[in-house]
């Protein structure tokens, strides 16, 4: 049986690289383009990293250490790695349209 909340992290984990990335890039694109369009996508995918990187730290802290927690986060892992799958299927679009 797959574990969905282990499976979910390593999506939360490869929606992370992604979102670094395209931060970078997008900090490129706003030192040569200053309009608060640039700056408003630096700041959505660095909303959207801190969200991985929350999903990362329940699973390492909560997850790991409390046996009523797992059970509780094993009823809805499927559907956190389902949300995960579908970030990280957009963010790799979003990310190849970016550094076209």
């Amino acid at each position: 049986m797959i574990d969905f909340m282990i499976a979910a992290v390593i999506a939360a984990l490869a929606n992370i690289v992604l979102l670094v990335i395209t931060v970078a890039t997008y900090v490129q694109n706003m030192r040569l383009i200053r309009s608060y369009y640039t700056l408003g996508l630096v700041l959505v995918a660095t909303l959207l990293m801190i969200q991985n990187v929350v999903i990362v730290i329940f699973w390492a802290t909560l997850y790991m250490h409390n046996s009523d927690l797992m059970k509780s986060a094993d009823m809805v892992a499927h559907y956190l790695f389902a949300i995960n799958i579908v970030q990280t299927a957009g963010l790799s679009i979003l990310l190849w349209i970016t550094r076209r």
